[in-house]
C-alpha cells in the first residue's frame, strides 16, 4: 500500500458503528432529538444485522397476560438472574422504560402476536417470575428490523453498507472520527464527528460453537474502544444458550430459540429421561440458562448424549397448527437443514456461545471515558450482570438505543467539530500497511485455532489449569499472528478483513481469559470447578484495562441494592438465588 494513498472523506455530527436493532434505534433517537445529520454504518447489508437471529421475543412488563406483573418484579428477575452482578440502576432504567419501548415499536408497526380479544400476547421465558416476553412467532428480531429499517427510512437517515471500521480517531479533546475500508470498491473512507456511537454487537465467535453467523461477532466493538484506550468490564461472564443445532457441520451452533421450551418442549436424555427433574425440579426446562446448560454439559459428559453429542428438545407434543404459529422459524430451520419434522420427531440440541455481558465500560448513558464516544447494546458491559433473562437483549437495544441517541445528538448539537489531522489518518493507515506485503496468509489458521482453544478451555465449565493452557497458546498465537502477512491493495481484500478481525479477537481473548482467571468464584454463566461457590468478597465488576502492552485487572465494587428492591426480591419465593443477598 502507497503510503500516500487517497482516501474519501465524509464528515457528520453523529457516526454510528453497526446497523443492528440498538444502532437504528440510536439514529432515530438523535435524529428525533434535533440532530439531522446522522450516519449509520453496516458491516452488513441493510436490514441483516446480527438481530435478526433474536428469535423469542422483547421484554415488557405489561400484565396483558399475568396482571401482577410490575416493572419492580421485572428489575428484581433480571438482578437475581444476573447474580447481582449487574448494576442495579441500568436495570431499572431497563425495566422502568420497557412498557415505553415495545409500545412506540407497536405503534411503528411491528406485528407481535395478539390474543383474540386483542391483548399483546406474552409468553413465559426461563427465569421468569411471569409471562412478559412480546413475540412475532419465532422470528421477533426480524421484524424489529424491519420497523426499525423502515423508520430510519422514512426520517431519510444516511445508511452505508458493507464497511469494514478498522480504528477510532481521537486527541486529547476526544474523539474525531472512524476509519473505514469499503472492500467492495476498494476505497478507504475517513469518518469526521462530533460523536461516534459503537453499537456493533458482542463477541461469541472467538468461540468455535456460536450461534452467531461467520461474519459477526467477532469483537469489533469492544476491540475498537479498547484500541482506543477506553476500559472493558466482566469480559469473563460469556453466556452458553443452552440449544444450538448439533448437526449438520455446516449448522452447528445455531440457536434453536428458549420459545420451544416456553411453549413447552421439554428435554430427554438419550435414555428417554426428563433430565431436569434432576437439576431444577421446580423450574425444569424453564430455569435459568446457564443451569440448562450446564445441566445439559453434565448429561453428555456422562455419556447420555444423543449420536450427535446433544441431548433431545422434544415438542412433538404440540399441535403441529401451534408449531407453526409460534415456532414457525424452528420448524422449517430443521425441516431444510435436517430432513425433521419437529411436530413428530426430536431435535438434537447442545449449548452454544449466545451472548456476551461483558463489554465496553460505560456510563448509565452510553458513555465512555473518551469525550464524544458511546456505546450501547450488546458491545457494553454491566447491565445484564453475570447471566441474562431471555428477551432482555432485545429489549436493551431499544431503551438504550435511545437514551444514547439522545445524548449523543445533545453533545453533538452543542460541540464543535475536532479537525482531523493528516499525521492522525496516517497512524491509521499505516497500521494497515504493516499487514501487507508478499501474500503468506495465516490469519485463518491462527483463528480457528484460537476458536478451538476458547471453547476447549474457557467455555462452559472453567479451571484454572485449563485457562493457563488457554491463555499461554493465545499468546503463543499472538507472537505468530505477528509474522502474518496478507497481500496488497483493498478491494475484495478478505484476507485482510480476516486479519484485521483476529488481530482484535486476539486481544480480546485474552481479556476473557484474564478476567475469568482473576474471578476466583463461581457465578452466573462463569462457572469455575475449581471455585464452585458464590462468594460475596467477589460481588464486583473485572474490569480490563490496556497498560502499556499488557492488560490490567482490577476489582470494582458494585453499588448495594436498594432495601425497597431487596423486599421484592425476597417476596419472590422459591427463587434460591435471592440468598446471595443474605
Amino acid at each position: 500500500m502507497d503510503a500516500k494513498i487517497n482516501y474519501e472523506t465524509v464528515s457528520t455530527d453523529i457516526l454510528i458503528i453497526g446497523s443492528g436493532a440498538s444502532g437504528l434505534r440510536a439514529a432515530i433517537a438523535a435524529h428525533d432529538e434535533g440532530c439531522k445529520n446522522v450516519i449509520v454504518l453496516g458491516k452488513c447489508k441493510r436490514g441483516d444485522a446480527h438481530t435478526v437471529l433474536a428469535t423469542g421475543g422483547i421484554n415488557a412488563a405489561l400484565g396483558t397476560m399475568d396482571p401482577k406483573d410490575s416493572w419492580k418484579i421485572h428489575a428484581a428477575d433480571t438482578l437475581m438472574e444476573g447474580g447481582f452482578l449487574a448494576d442495579q440502576r441500568a436495570v431499572e432504567i431497563l425495566c422502568r422504560n420497557a412498557p415505553d419501548a415495545v409500545n412506540a415499536l407497536v405503534s411503528w408497526g411491528a406485528r407481535f402476536h395478539r390474543e383474540k380479544d386483542g391483548r399483546l400476547t406474552q409468553r413465559f421465558f426461563g427465569a421468569h417470575t411471569y409471562r412478559r416476553t412480546c413475540f412475532y412467532g419465532d422470528q421477533t428480531g426480524k421484524e424489529m428490523m424491519r420497523v426499525l429499517v423502515k423508520e430510519v427510512t422514512r426520517r431519510k437517515i444516511k445508511f452505508m453498507e458493507e464497511l469494514f471500521v478498522v480504528s477510532l480517531l481521537k486527541s486529547r479533546e476526544g474523539i474525531r472520527g472512524a476509519l473505514c475500508i469499503d472492500f467492495k470498491r476498494g476505497k478507504l473512507i475517513v469518518f469526521s464527528a462530533k460523536a461516534v456511537v459503537i453499537a456493533a454487537g458482542g463477541y461469541t465467535k472467538l468461540y468455535s460453537r456460536s450461534s452467531s453467523r461467520g461474519y459477526e461477532n467477532h469483537g469489533d466493538g469492544a476491540g475498537l474502544a479498547f484500541d482506543a484506550g477506553v476500559g472493558l468490564v466482566d469480559m469473563e461472564m460469556v453466556q452458553f444458550h443452552p440449544t444450538g443445532m448439533v448437526f449438520p457441520k455446516s449448522a452447528v451452533g445455531t440457536l434453536v430459540t428458549e420459545a420451544v421450551r416456553g411453549e413447552g418442549g421439554i428435554l430427554l436424555n438419550s435414555k428417554g429421561e426428563r433430565f431436569m427433574k434432576r437439576y431444577l425440579p421446580d423450574r425444569m426446562e424453564l430455569g435459568p440458562r446457564d443451569e440448562v446448560a450446564r445441566a445439559i454439559y453434565n448429561e453428555i459428559k456422562k455419556g447420555n448424549g444423543t449420536p450427535h453429542g446433544g441431548v433431545y428438545l422434544d415438542i412433538t407434543a404440540m399441535p403441529k397448527s401451534r408449531i407453526l404459529d409460534r415456532l414457525p422459524k424452528m420448524y422449517h430451520q430443521f425441516k431444510e437443514l435436517v430432513h425433521i419434522d419437529v411436530s413428530g420427531q426430536k431435535m438434537e440440541v447442545a449449548p452454544t456461545a449466545h451472548y456476551t455481558r461483558g463489554g465496553v465500560d460505560v456510563s448509565l448513558s452510553g458513555e465512555t471515558s473518551i469525550k464524544g464516544l458511546f456505546a450501547v447494546g450488546e458491545t457494553v458491559g454491566q447491565i445484564h450482570g453475570a447471566n441474562r433473562l431471555g428477551g432482555n437483549s432485545l429489549l436493551e437495544t431499544i431503551v438504550y438505543g435511545k437514551i444514547v441517541g439522545e445524548e449523543a445528538a445533545r453533545l453533538a448539537c452543542t460541540a464543535e467539530r475536532n479537525k482531523l489531522s493528516a499525521i492522525e489518518v496516517e497512524e491509521a493507515i499505516s497500521k494497515l500497511e504493516s499487514l501487507q506485503g508478499k501474500a503468506a496468509g495465516g490469519a485463518q489458521r491462527i483463528r480457528a485455532r484460537l476458536q478451538d482453544t476458547m471453547w476447549s478451555d474457557v467455555g462452559i465449565v472453567r479451571t484454572g489449569k485449563q485457562m493457563t493452557v488457554a491463555l499461554k497458546e493465545i499468546r503463543k498465537l499472538r507472537q505468530q499472528f505477528s509474522a502474518v502477512k496478507v497481500r496488497s491493495g483493498l478491494k475484495n481484500n478478505l484476507e485482510l478483513k480476516t486479519a484485521l478481525e483476529t488481530e482484535k479477537m486476539l486481544l480480546l481473548c485474552e481479556a476473557v481469559v484474564l478476567s475469568a482467571m482473576f474471578r476466583k468464584e463461581s457465578r452466573g454463566a462463569h462457572y469455575r470447578s475449581d471455585y464452585p461457590k458464590t462468594s460475596e468478597s467477589w460481588r464486583v465488576n473485572v474490569v480490563v484495562t490496556k497498560s502499556g502492552s499488557n492488560i490490567a485487572l482490577e476489582r470494582r465494587p458494585i453499588p448495594r441494592i436498594s432495601p425497597e428492591m431487596r423486599k421484592v426480591i425476597a417476596g419472590l419465593k422459591g427463587r434460591a438465588s435471592h440468598k446471595l443477598l443474605e
